[in-house]
């Protein structure tokens, strides 16, 4: 019998681990700013503004690292 073949990733586990971490932090960012506006904090305002430059910001510097790591690790 054949052994099935797990299709090879082209990221590396640090780069699937960052990613992930982007993910949860945004996640938090997103939920931590709901919960600010429904019991109207002050905070609020400030919050959305994080929430809306972590959105931009972060995917476009995990990006860069992809490209980076790709650069010059070798790969």
């Amino acid at each position: 019998m054949e052994e099935k073949k797990k299709p090879k990733s082209s990221y590396t586990k640090g780069q699937r681990i960052c990613a992930l971490i982007v993910v949860v932090v945004l996640a938090a960012l997103y939920v931590v700013t709901l919960a600010a506006a429904i019991t109207t904090s002050p905070a609020a305002p400030e919050l959305f503004k994080m929430s809306l430059g972590a959105s931009i910001l972060l995917p476009i510097l995990f990006w860069c690292y992809i490209r980076f790591a790709k650069l010059f690790g070798g790969n």
